[in-house]
């Protein structure tokens, strides 16, 4: 290994060591909560995910969508452990979610908090006892209800250099990959990073796993293609490929779930509820009969 990527590698070494060392600071009860934020690709959610199972702690992952009464519920089913909220951006935009999380983090680390949910019908609480680690690519909002969340946790901004990142996976490719060599992998590893850095873009680790697969399935002779061809195709793909058009089910579903939240957080004012549903009346009204059916 060069000097420089040696000193890189040092570098990159002690990001990861502070994202360690905050999970243990909640797995530990020192905290309630770590906000980890940082580009796509960076070894957050794996370095998360393999301290927590180095510490041997009760966790748990949730990186789907999540409505605020289905996080009341998560939290609920879970008042031990370790909670980790995986790049669920739609939770910190939600008022009410935000709420369940305040609650859920104030208070002393080493002791339960209650968490309350009120409905139209009646108020549901119980007490949650275990920490949260929330992974996110973008910052918290700015606004008095994200500030009093970062308040209540420790941050964490991950944003690793791209040459310590391309110094990381010339490292990695040395331990070889299945049964991919270390000159295999290293032939990889280069293209990779020659590749993406042709198309101006940043590094991303994930980018590197896959490209390990390509070389594997023409090793393998499963693909009549060259390596560098499925290597370079999926990285134009990843990289330059266009949004995943939505579905009118998944535009209703949606509103489903915004019309369930106004209605959990101002029980019995209509107006109210509309308004922070953001739906026309006649929509509103569609939505709520399907989500209380008679």
């Amino acid at each position: 290994m060069s000097t420089s990527d040696t000193i890189l590698l040092a570098s990159f070494e002690r990001k990861l060591q502070l994202i360690r060392d905050r999970v243990r600071g909640v797995a530990h009860r020192y905290y309630t909560a770590c906000y980890l934020v940082g580009r796509p690709g960076t070894s957050k959610t794996y370095t998360v995910k393999q301290e927590l199972e180095k510490l041997d702690v009760p966790f748990i992952i949730r990186n789907a969508r999540m409505s605020a009464m289905g996080l009341f519920n998560f939290l609920n089913e879970h008042p031990e452990h370790v909670v980790v909220l995986d790049d669920i951006g739609s939770l910190f935009r939600n008022d009410l979610a935000v709420q369940i999380l305040m609650a859920a983090l104030d208070g002393d680390s080493s002791k339960p908090r209650k968490v309350t949910y009120k409905s139209q019908d009646k108020d549901i609480s119980f007490e949650f006892a275990g920490g949260i680690v929330a992974i996110s690519n973008v910052p918290l909002r700015n606004d008095p209800l994200a500030t009093a969340v970062a308040s209540r946790v420790t941050q964490v901004e991950h944003e690793p250099s791209d040459d310590e990142i391309a110094a990381f996976m010339r490292h990695f490719s040395q331990h070889g990959h299945k049964e991919l060599s270390p000159v295999q992998c290293r032939e990889v590893v280069d293209f990779v990073i020659t590749e993406t850095r042709n198309f101006d873009e940043r590094l991303d680790l994930r980018h590197m796993t896959k490209a390990f697969e390509d070389r594997r399935q023409w090793e393998h002779g499963h693909a009549e293609t060259p390596w560098q061809d499925l290597v370079r195709t999926s990285l134009k793909k990843v990289l330059f490929g266009t949004p995943v058009a939505r579905t009118k089910s998944d535009d209703i579903e949606e509103q489903r779930t915004r019309v369930k939240d106004a209605v959990a957080k101002f029980p019995g004012d209509t107006k109210r509820q509309m308004e922070e549903a953001n739906l026309k009346k006649t929509t509103y009204y569609k939505r709520l009969r399907e989500i209380q059916p008679v």
